[in-house]
């Protein structure tokens, strides 16, 4: 094996481990730092099924911010919360009976 063929194969079998370097260092860069010390939030996902309207979950608090406060035709019941918006401190606006979510989205159905 030539000396350019080795170094052509060495390259190419480092490229994942590259690729996941690059990868993992922004995925530290783009999460949320704890405003309140905590990441997550728990909150009850709507799921549209009358045998079982609502799924105890918990995620980080942007893909709240991002996305689940914005799908379900916006059924999803959460608290209100502090998150890192770009470094600064931000509200975001609960919805729904907070403890609904706190009892673990069990009991009476909360108004739409």
């Amino acid at each position: 094996m030539s000396t350019t063929t080795r170094r052509l194969t060495a390259g190419i079998a480092a490229l994942p481990f590259i690729a996941i370097s690059v990868l993992g260092a922004g995925a530290v860069a783009n999460a949320t730092s704890p405003v309140d010390g905590d990441h997550k939030v728990p909150y009850c996902h709507a799921t549209h099924s009358d045998k079982n309207p609502f799924v105890f979950i918990e995620t980080a608090k942007i893909a709240v911010v991002k996305a689940h406060a914005k799908h379900q035709d916006e059924e999803d019941v959460y608290p209100g919360f502090w998150y890192d918006d770009h470094g600064t401190a931000t509200w975001f606006e609960g919805r729904g009976d907070p403890e609904f979510a706190e009892n673990g989205c069990t009991g009476e159905r909360p108004p739409s």
